[in-house]
C-alpha cells in the first residue's frame, strides 16, 4: 500500500471509506498546537489534571476550557465539513499520552464497544508531538472497519490480527489521523521515551442524542439523552466483571490476612 493513497492534505472520502482511516498532513498551524501541548503538560504538572485510572494513556481535559476551543477552530471545521451533510457534533474530547514514565503498549481494539450511540462516528486524533513507531505511535489495520462492531470489548486476538496488514503512520506536530470507531488499532511501546501526545477530537452526527458540542452545521432534531449514560444497566456484563473483581480482591485480602 502506497502512502499516497492514504496520505493528503484534504479528506479524501472514498479512501477513507475504504480503509477505515486517513492521515492529513499539515491540518493545523504547528504553533498553535504547541500551544496546546504547553497548556497540557502545565497543568498536567500542575496537577489540575490527571491521568485516567485504569487506563493506559487517557488524560481527560473536561475541566480545561482552553481546549473547548478547538471546536471554534477553521482548520477543524475544514476537516470536518464533508461529514454528517455538514451537521458535525462531538460528544468528546480527550489527551491521549505516552512518555517516559507511562511507556506501555496498548493492546488491539475498537472504541466502537467503548462508546455509545450510532456506529457510524470516526476520531481525529491531532499530534501535538511528533508521533511515530519509535515513541508509541498508533498503529491502524486497514479496512478492518468493515467487519463492524465485534459484540463486545477488549483485546483482539493476535492470532487473528497476525493475518492482517498493520500500519503505523509517521506523524509531525500539526498532522491528524483520522480512524473509524470500528477501525482495529493498536499502539506500540514507547520505546526512545519522548512525548507522545494526540488529542483526540470524537465527531458524529450532530443530530446523535449525546451530541454536546456543535462544529459545524446545527442539531436539527435537538434531542438530547435524558438520562446519566453511566447509570443505564441495573445489571450489565461490566457490572459483574467488577463484583467478580471485588470479591477476588476480598478474597485474597482475607488470605493475607
Amino acid at each position: 500500500m502506497k502512502k499516497k493513497y492514504y496520505i493528503n492534505s484534504k479528506v479524501n472520502h472514498n479512501i477513507l471509506n475504504e480503509l477505515g482511516f486517513f492521515v492529513l498532513k499539515n491540518a493545523f498551524k504547528k504553533e498553535e498546537m504547541d500551544k496546546y501541548r504547553s497548556k497540557f503538560l502545565l497543568s498536567l504538572a500542575k496537577k489540575k489534571i490527571n491521568k485516567t485510572t485504569n487506563h493506559l494513556v487517557e488524560v481527560k481535559i473536561d475541566q480545561l476550557s482552553f481546549f473547548k476551543n478547538i471546536y471554534k477552530d477553521h482548520q477543524l471545521k475544514n476537516i470536518v465539513k464533508n461529514f454528517y451533510n455538514g451537521n458535525v457534533g462531538s460528544d468528546f474530547y480527550r489527551i491521549v499520552k505516552k512518555d517516559k514514565i507511562n511507556k506501555s503498549p496498548v493492546f488491539c481494539h475498537q472504541d466502537s464497544g467503548y462508546q455509545f450511540g450510532s456506529f457510524d462516528r470516526y476520531s481525529i486524533f491531532i499530534s501535538l508531538t511528533n508521533n511515530n513507531a519509535l515513541n508509541g505511535g498508533m498503529v491502524v489495520y486497514p479496512s478492518t472497519h468493515k467487519f463492524g462492531y465485534l459484540g463486545d470489548a477488549g483485546t483482539i486476538s493476535d492470532k487473528i490480527t497476525k493475518n492482517f496488514k498493520k500500519i503505523c503512520p509517521d506523524l509531525e506536530i500539526g498532522d491528524v489521523l483520522i480512524t473509524h470507531s470500528s477501525l482495529w488499532h493498536e499502539s506500540g511501546k514507547n520505546f526512545n521515551m519522548k512525548d507522545r501526545i494526540y488529542l483526540e477530537i470524537h465527531i458524529q452526527d450532530a443530530n446523535e442524542p449525546s451530541t454536546k458540542f456543535i462544529i459545524i452545521g446545527k442539531n436539527k432534531k435537538k434531542i438530547k439523552i435524558p438520562f446519566d449514560k453511566s447509570k443505564i444497566f441495573s445489571n450489565s456484563r461490566t457490572q459483574r466483571i467488577v463484583r467478580f473483581k471485588n470479591k477476588i480482591k476480598q478474597l485474597e485480602k482475607k488470605l493475607t490476612n
